[in-house]
């Protein structure tokens, strides 16, 4: 199944957890210990799920999922329980909340404050620093995999592949510096004890057809607003293959926290509008000119380690397009990509 062929809510959910059979076998090596994922009730924790089930089927694992969750949607807390996972409702920052949940082997860590971080940097330490130690503690004995950002890479050449993983980070305003703090208290735990390993997983934007990049430029250009080239360059990465990659990444965890970009090629912004616009038959409107640097990242490290990626930029440039066009379920949640000052 292409990302072209989705048609309806059911088509993305099946498109979106269907594992590969790269998925499948990396699972089979973790066996089938227990996983936990903090902050599981968001965007892509659900499909994150769907996939770790499919691919537990498919080798003939029962393995208990949980996720812990401040589910301020009650719908998604219902949508997981239907999945048969055990939900535990409360704040991650309550250290009560947090030690009373059960100890696992895998935790995925998908917890963050993000937009208004500027607003309020003591919400933002608290939620991407303080809290990120304290799990670090409780599961002392995992494995994690911890969702981060390449926010705080450096802009480099549009015309690049963007920033390495050993590259210098360059942290611009709260957000910035609060995922670096996110990132160096795993480290820390992770350093204080023996049997916790971790793996940093730094996301760009993944693309969905409920929200992401894609569709909000697709929405922009129907509603013949201006498209903004002071970011003119983006990564493009499907939702499920930024999923794959996280799931991977706990074949690598160690140590010291393996560091894996999950980004996807480089496509330029121009490019990408104007193919949108042709997909959907509308003129597009600019807003000032490209300029020469944007906030990318190589992700080459995860594609020789893990395999090439399932889904292409072309099929996920035309599925947002007729996803939009058809009036397709958007989920409100803006990208703000375009922005070039990233200290939100």
């Amino acid at each position: 199944m292409k990302f072209t062929d989705i048609k309806n809510i059911e088509g993305l959910w099946q498109f979106m957890t269907t594992p590969s059979e790269g998925l499948v076998q990396s699972l089979s090596k973790l066996g089938s210990g227990d996983m936990m994922i903090l902050g599981g009730s968001g965007k892509m924790g659900k499909e994150l799920v769907g996939l770790l089930q499919n691919s537990d089927s498919k080798n003939g694992v029962a393995r208990k999922i949980m996720v812990a969750s401040t589910f301020s949607n009650t719908q998604d807390k219902k949508d997981l329980e239907d999945l048969n996972v055990s939900c535990f409702k409360g704040d991650l920052s309550d250290e009560h909340f947090l030690n009373s949940l059960p100890d696992a082997p895998f935790v995925v860590y998908m917890m963050g404050f993000k937009f208004g971080s500027s607003g309020d940097w003591r919400r933002s330490f608290q939620m991407n620093s303080v809290v990120p130690y304290l799990v670090g503690q409780k599961y002392q004995n995992s494995s994690i995999v911890v969702f981060s950002s390449g926010n705080p890479y450096p802009h480099t050449s549009r015309h690049g592949s963007g920033a390495k993983e050993k590259d210098d980070l360059s942290p611009v305003g709260i957000y910035g510096w609060s995922i670096v703090a996110r990132e160096s208290s795993f480290k820390t735990t992770a350093l204080q004890n023996d049997n916790q390993k971790i793996s940093i997983y730094r996301l760009m934007y993944a693309q969905h057809l409920q929200y992401g990049v894609l569709v909000d430029l697709a929405r922009m250009i129907i509603n013949n607003e201006q498209i903004s080239l002071g970011m003119p360059a983006v990564n493009l990465i499907s939702q499920r293959d930024a999923n794959e990659v996280a799931i991977k990444s706990f074949e690598k965890c160690n140590k010291e926290g393996w560091v894996v970009n999950a980004a996807g090629p480089v496509w330029p912004l121009r490019t990408i509008a104007e193919l949108l616009g042709e997909y959907l038959e509308k003129e597009v409107r600019f807003d000032g000119n490209d300029i020469e640097e944007a906030l990318l990242a190589d992700d080459s490290l995860a594609v020789d380690t893990f395999g090439a990626y399932q889904d292409s930029g072309q099929q996920m440039i035309e599925a947002a397009a007729v996803w939009v066009q058809n009036g397709g379920d958007y989920w409100n949640k803006p990208t703000h990509f375009g922005r070039v000052k990233h200290d939100y």
